[in-house]
Order: structure tokens, then sequence, then C-alpha cells
């Protein structure tokens, strides 16, 4: 068999491929001697049928797939002994498969293009420096956060008059022009609402300072022109909402508005546990700590950004943007037009300099991932799955289930393996690259 290496341009080839008869010759006749095993023809029994016959309703379609197989394992062979790094995938640009007479010891010629990865350079210096951002916490986060805790865990009472932000239950009845109830018509006893969402303004003010027991005449469709908004307050699929009137009645049984919780012991024992906290100068304090560590999270992750976009920046090599664009367009599962294309590539090439820049330090420095770190990544990701549902002192035997659980799935526990490994990247970088710390607000850093 023949093949060989054509450049196309500093880093574009074809591989081209010949495939002759004494290279397919005993393959084809080894799987046409395995199938004669398996097929069964009406007349013949079972392995007996005639290796001519199967030859002949056959032979072409094992040929192809034999000739396919070759392929596959000498082009692959090839690149390896030749040590040709490659950028994604080899894609077929010709071959003769349409003139070959499959009857008649065919030669098979295949070509394919290839795009090369280039020789991978990033120079760094002593004026290479990006700022380590220390978020400072202020009073006005502070009581954000405090906020929000209080709004968390607060709940509906009941109240006797209603006001804007009020909560709304009662009947709605659909009545005729002369505000009788319609026969037939809509009645639904479990109506909810809040008074704000009304749209018209006349109509939501109908609804401001009533009392359980008051009844509301109003328009339907003004007050909630949105129609998915209707049907839901209707309980009726949107498509069966054909109103014959849009005059109803809204009888209210119950009143009810969101009170925030009260900063108290009850609270903070809620959130921390019994008595860890135990005085309003202790729970800002707590609230600051969470800050600081969500901020520090924030600036790590916007430091090994800015590291990253550094080293791209900085990495002085090209890649073969036509090849690779070729490439994105044939092995994508979604059809891609030109114009997407265009628009997407920068952010593309952006992306594959940085795993190429990655690849180049892991394989440079030795840099590795063992099973007992990814272990621990699912652990710590299992951990703050559980605090998301408010879960704070969880034992070990159900972490440790969860993580189980987390890194069952193999294409995860890669993508988790590459995660570390960007980490080990940066960190490494960290070293060589200089890093200034710098106080900012977190207005400021929001802004960045």
């Amino acid at each position: 068999m023949d093949i060989s290496k054509t450049d196309t341009g500093v880093l574009n080839a074809l591989i081209n491929v010949k495939i002759e008869k004494t290279d397919y010759t005993e393959k084809v006749e080894k799987a046409t001697r395995e199938l004669i095993k398996k097929v069964s023809i009406k007349g013949f029994r079972p392995g007996k049928v005639p290796i001519g016959l199967v030859k002949k309703m056959y032979g072409k379609s094992i040929l192809i797939e034999e000739v396919n197989k070759i392929l596959s394992e000498k082009l692959w062979n090839y690149i390896i002994e030749n040590k040709i790094n490659i950028l994604g995938e080899p894609l077929p640009s010709s071959n003769n498969l349409d003139k070959v007479d499959l009857d008649n010891d065919p030669v098979f010629e295949f070509s394919f293009e290839i795009g090369i990865s280039p020789e991978i350079n990033v120079v760094i210096d002593d004026k290479d420096n990006i700022f380590n951002y220390n978020v400072t916490v202020d009073d006005k986060t502070i009581e954000e956060y405090k906020n929000y805790y209080l709004r968390n865990n607060g709940s509906l009472i009941n109240t006797e008059l209603s006001e804007e932000k009020s909560m709304l239950y009662g009947k709605m009845v659909q009545l005729n022009d002369d505000n009788s109830e319609t026969e037939n018509g809509i009645i639904y006893n479990e109506a909810e609402f809040l008074d704000s969402i009304i749209k018209d303004d006349e109509i939501k003010q109908k609804f401001i300072n009533i009392k359980v027991g008051d009844a509301v005449s109003f328009d339907i469709k003004k007050a909630f022109p949105n129609d998915s908004e209707l049907a839901s307050l209707l309980n009726v699929k949107k498509e069966d909402l054909n109103l014959t009137s849009s005059n109803f009645k809204f009888t209210v049984s119950a009143i009810k508005i969101f009170k925030d919780a009260e900063n108290n012991q009850e609270l903070w024992d809620k959130i921390y546990g019994k008595d860890i906290v135990t005085s309003e100068e202790q729970f800002n304090e707590k609230i600051k700590e969470e800050i600081t560590i969500h901020n520090n999270e924030d600036s790590k992750y916007k430091l090994k950004n800015d590291i990253k976009n550094k080293l791209i920046e900085k990495a002085t090599f090209e890649l073969p943007k036509e090849f690779i664009k070729k490439w994105l367009k044939q092995t994508n599962k979604k059809e891609i037009t030109d114009e997407i294309l265009e628009k997407e590539y920068p952010s593309f090439e952006k992306a594959y300099k940085w795993q190429l820049v990655l690849n180049k330090y892991v394989k440079d420095n030795n840099i590795t991932v063992i099973d007992e770190e990814i272990r621990d990544l699912g652990r710590k990701i299992a951990v703050s799955q559980f605090i998301q549902y408010g879960m704070k002192d969880v034992p070990e035997q159900y972490i440790n289930e969860m993580a189980d659980r987390i890194l069952k799935n193999e294409k995860d526990k890669i993508r988790y393996k590459e995660v570390l490994l960007e980490d080990k990247v940066i960190d490494f970088i960290k070293e060589t690259l200089k890093t200034e710390p710098k106080n900012i607000t977190k207005e400021e850093f929001v802004k960045l």
C-alpha cells in the first residue's frame, strides 16, 4: 500500500492513500469465509452455502467494508508513526470509488485534507503583570445580603385589608352584560393572584383597600391582556381560552401579604444552627465572612480568565483558519451556515488556541491528575449541591454517595479531569506570571 503526504500550505497538507489488490485480498477472503458460517440462504444448510454464491451476493459490500477498515487503520498509523500533530480530524478530499470496476481487482485511491498543529510558542516577560483583585466588603453589600436572608425566610400572613402587593384568594365568576352570573360560564373557586400584576391601573385600584367577603366586577381582558397569564389565572389551557364575555366578578375569601422574617435568634438559628450566632453584630460578621468567601471565588475566577486571555494574547502562532472552518462545517451535527461560521469563528479560535497552549504546558511540565483528585472535586460538588438545598451539616456517607453518583457518568468524569488540569496549569503559570494585588469595590469589580 502506498501512503504519502503533500504539503499544500504552511499548516495544510494532503495525505494520499492507494490500496491495491495485495492489500485487501486476504482480508476479503477471510471476511467471506466468516460470512459463510452465518449467512442463511434457502436451499442450503447453514455453513454450506457455496463461496461463489456468497461472493456474487455480498462480494462488493465485503470488499468496500474491508477496504474502509484498512484505510482507517493505515491512515491513523501513518499519522502516529510520522508524528504528525493534526488539528481536528482528516477530511476526505477525493476518492475513485465511483470510477473503479469492483469486479476486476480494483485499485482504490483516497485523499484526505489535514490541518497541522503549529509550533506552540508563548513568550512571557516581566512586563506581563495581571491584577489579582481583592474585593472589599462594604456596609451596603452586607445590608443587601441581610435583606436577602430576611426575604428568603419570610412568609405569607393573613391581613384584613388589601394593598398593592397583596395576594388575593377567592371565587372568579363570569358575568352577563347585566352583571348576572353566566349560565355554564367560567367559575373558578380557587383563583389567586397578586394585585400588583394587574395591568390596568383603574382596575388595580378596585382591588386595593378591600376586605374578605367583598366582590369586585371588572374586565378581565383589560386586567390581564396576556393570554398565557389569563389562562393560568382561570386554570385552563391557553388554546381553550374562548371567553364569551370578559366581564367577571371576583369575591374575596382570603387576603395575604408577604412579610420578611424577623431579624432575631429564631432566624439566626435557622440559618446557621442553634446558638452559633447570638447577636446582630455576630450576624453581620457571619454575613461578611460569606461575602468574602464569595468574592474570593469570583476573584479567582476573574484571575483565571485574565491569565488565559493573556496567554492567548502572547501566543505567537496562527491556525489553519480555512481548514478549521471546513472541519467545523463537516463534523458538526447541526448545519452551520457561512454567516454563522464567520460570526462564531473568533470565539472558537480563541478557545482552540487556549486548548493548544494548555496541552503544551501539560506535556512540557508533566502535569497530571490522579483519580483521588477527581474524587475530591466530586465531593466538593456534592457538598455545594447540598448547601443549595439548605443542607449544611450532611453526614460523610451521603456526601460520598452523592459524589459516586456525580462521577458515575464517564463524560462528566473526563470533564472534571479537564477542569483540574486547567486549574493546575493556571497555578503553574502563576509562579512565572507576575500578579499584582489590587483592592477594588464590589461595584467596580462587577463592571469588570
